[in-house]
């Protein structure tokens, strides 16, 4: 069972993994063609060959090619003290994420089957069409026609293939066909010889040449099977379909220097063949014909403008580039930090220091962590690269980032657990990480639930009960009858709306400002709010109450009020963005943690969105 769980666990994430690197790889070779479609048409098809097999080199090559081009980071000299702690403190702790353990077998146990499934069904189908083309070659009878066959001879002698593929006659008519994988074979239909001139046929035989001499044929085998293995994938699909359109190009390409012919002549050729043949759509893995369908012979013909000699200079150009993506865009590689020996690289050894923050200046990492034994707090200190993972607990769900914006939000004092690999800063966990069962505290005041108004974000709507998050960080559960009064703030009129029931309560996000007015057995719902800033100067900060003089506040507000502005603490995540002499806002912190440091007379900003929902804390004037 738990081999069953690690296999599904490996192919979800492995699936994951080749469907956006694939699907990446698919957009970037699409948009270069786009943008160079002047690209040869045998490099084009090699590009859309590397596209399918990025899709089965991401999920079939799990670990990536580590290469120690890293300077190894430098101990600092406290770390001597921290593996002494570490051998105190237990292997595990309880405070890293549960994703260390948890396993997606439930969740994707079905999926799996499903996948399984198609994917059997879609090889079933391509063993089909192949055994259809043997039948189908099995049925022909050799040609004798003396003049196709010679031109078959020295078309392959010029194109250096030996001995030349069979050249077989089927009843009926149709398109020439190039059928096999292993032992190729051009099938040309009576009635199709009939109609075609000695020029005609001299153009249909160089391009399945071509196709042999290219390797089409298992290209495109290999192609169907990847695209499906990947047949959920739309650009999995669409890679096949522009490879095979690739390949049909290249083969004119090819065909029109077997020939020694210009490209005029050629196309004007093939479009006689196609009025005499009509197009067809072809099955990659039975076969290749030089009649398409209608969208792959516009294609081809508008590509003909492009085809010209290439010089052997620009020849090994181009290969050198192919050579270069594929080694860099196929192999998965992962830069690591270079270790002092083989035996360092064996030995690695993992440890999780938890302690409380102090600081983090110029990279180092300051933090502090009590011997129990003494009970007495010591400082350590590690060198944190900015780009470095850390988890963030600040706010409701954990939010991963880099060191250099989530120290910015951190208060000193906060719980901080850093995770050590070889004595190497690995992972650092910000704040109190919540335990999955722990929701806020309900509100038990049955007065506080049946106030005339109460006000927080919106959490959820279920069978008619409706939860919002105080600012407080308790929830508060009211019922909503489908007969209430809802309102939805619409920004484009400034004005609330009415909606047609409650049912609209269930389209709300998560996190949008919610106000519940009661008013005797009825009750108002007003989702979302006009968005307001007020503007004054700064002169005071205690106790998490801010006091300014406000600006422009109305003459109503200010004969009643004056030009005194309190406002009470704000949430521990409300952000504050600070302009220096001028310069452009930049996060400095969080507003309860910076605005005890602000001078007064400084203009302060305050954002916010309905009633005590301040969303943003702007010092100071940018120009």
């Amino acid at each position: 069972m738990i081999i069953l769980e690690n296999m599904l666990d490996i192919w979800g994430a492995a699936m994951w993994k080749a469907s956006w690197q694939g699907g990446l790889a698919a957009f970037s070779v699409w948009f270069v063609l786009r943008i160079v479609p002047s690209i040869p048409a045998r490099f084009q098809c090699w590009l859309w060959r590397l596209v399918m097999v990025k899709f089965l080199v991401s999920f079939a090559w799990f670990v990536p090619i580590e290469l120690p081009l890293l300077p190894a980071l430098e101990q600092t000299a406290a770390m001597a003290h921290v593996q002494t702690l570490a051998s105190e403190l237990p292997s595990k702790s309880v405070f890293l994420p549960e994703y260390q353990s948890f396993s997606l077998t439930q969740s994707i146990s079905i999926p799996f089957v499903f996948w399984f499934i198609v994917v059997f069904l879609q090889i079933a189908r391509l063993v089909l069409a192949c055994r259809n083309a043997r039948l189908l070659k099995k049925g022909c009878c050799q040609s004798e026609n003396r003049q196709l066959l010679d031109v078959l001879a020295k078309s392959s002698k010029v194109a250096c293939i030996s001995p030349p593929p069979l050249l077989l006659e089927s009843d009926g008519h149709g398109s020439p066909l190039l059928v096999g994988i292993l032992r190729p074979a051009i099938v040309l239909p009576k009635f199709t010889m009939s109609q075609l001139n000695a020029s005609e046929l001299r153009l249909v035989i160089s391009h399945e040449l071509a196709h042999v001499v290219r390797r089409d044929l298992v290209c495109s085998l290999i192609a169907a099977i990847i695209r499906a293995v990947f047949f959920f994938h739309p650009l999995a699909w669409f890679s096949e379909r522009r490879m095979g359109l690739a390949q049909e190009m290249a083969a004119d390409e090819l065909a029109i220097q077997l020939q020694n012919q210009e490209p005029a002549k050629y196309a004007s050729m093939l479009i006689s063949v196609i009025s005499k043949l009509g197009t067809v759509e072809m099955v990659p893995t039975m076969s290749v014909g030089a009649v398409g369908s209608n969208w792959s012979l516009k294609q081809r013909l508008s590509a003909m403008r492009f085809m010209k000699p290439v010089s052997s200079r620009t020849a090994i150009l181009y290969c050198f580039v192919l050579g270069l993506v594929s080694v860099t865009c196929l192999v998965p590689f992962s830069i690591v930090t270079a270790t002092a020996s083989a035996t360092e690289q064996t030995e690695s050894k993992e440890t999780i220091i938890k302690g409380t923050f102090v600081s983090f200046k110029d990279g180092v990492l300051k933090i502090s962590v009590l011997d129990n034994g003494n009970q007495v707090a010591k400082e350590y200190q590690w060198n944190v690269a900015d780009e470095t993972k850390t988890i963030s607990h600040f706010r409701d769900t954990a939010q991963e980032g880099s060191a250099r914006h989530a120290f910015q939000l951190c208060e000193s004092g906060a719980i901080v657990a850093v995770r050590l690999i070889d004595n190497k800063v690995n992972l650092v966990e910000l704040g109190m990480k919540k335990s999955p069962d722990r929701v806020p505290e309900k509100s038990t005041d049955k007065a506080s639930q049946k106030a005339k108004t109460g006000w927080g974000r919106f959490v959820s709507f279920k069978a008619g009960l409706l939860t919002i998050n105080s600012n407080a960080d308790d929830l508060i559960e009211t019922t909503i009858s489908e007969n209430a009064k809802i309102l939805v703030w619409n920004d484009a009129e400034n004005m609330y709306k009415p909606a047609v029931n409650a049912a609209i309560l269930k389209e709300v996000k998560d996190g949008t400002w919610v106000v519940i007015n009661f008013a005797k057995d009825n009750v108002t719902v007003r989702i979302g709010a006009k968005k307001v800033s007020t503007v004054g100067t700064f002169v005071s900060y205690k106790d998490g109450r801010l006091l300014m003089l406000g600006k422009d506040l109305g003459e109503s507000y200010t004969k009643k009020y004056g030009n005194n502005l309190h406002f009470n603490k704000f949430r521990e995540d409300v952000p504050a963005h600070e302009s220096v002499d001028g310069g452009e806002y930049q996060l400095t912190g969080t507003a309860n943690k910076v605005l005890g440091n602000v001078k007064e007379g400084t203009i302060i900003t305050i954002h916010g969105e309905g009633d005590d929902n301040i969303v943003l804390v702007q010092i100071g004037v940018a120009k």
